[in-house]
């Protein structure tokens, strides 16, 4: 049996990065969020309401030291949930996201973030 390590196609960052998003269809209010990890071909964000495997995100990605944000089109592979300290509305979700649509410019952008960065973390 593979591992996530072997199953994934691009190398991964864990960070907390900055990232507002919204459904496409049926449009829902703009929501703000933090990535657990990244990588150029999806990332893991921490939402607090429940979104659906399938659903469609337009996200933007705060990637920091940077004034533009990555602009993605996305969709919910995978979702978790998980309680923090039983604490009232303490229900969070752990996302999986894999970009749909990135711009070549904005895929290499977090590429070079996630490479320059990994290279301290080990």
């Amino acid at each position: 049996m593979e591992n996530d390590q072997e199953r994934r196609k691009f190398q991964r960052l864990s960070v907390l990065v900055d990232v507002v998003y919204n459904k496409v269809s049926p449009s829902q209010k703009v929501e703000v969020s933090l990535t657990k990890n990244i990588s150029k071909g999806g990332i893991c964000l921490i939402a607090y309401d429940e979104l659906k495997v399938s659903d469609n995100l337009d996200l933007n990605i705060y990637l920091p030291e940077d004034k533009t944000p990555v602009h993605v089109i996305g969709r919910v592979a995978w979702v978790k949930d998980f309680i923090i300290c039983n604490i009232p509305n303490g229900k969070r979700y752990d996302v999986g996201i894999e970009f749909l649509t990135i711009t070549e410019g904005d895929q290499k952008r977090i590429d070079k973030y996630v490479f320059s960065h990994s290279e301290t973390e080990e």
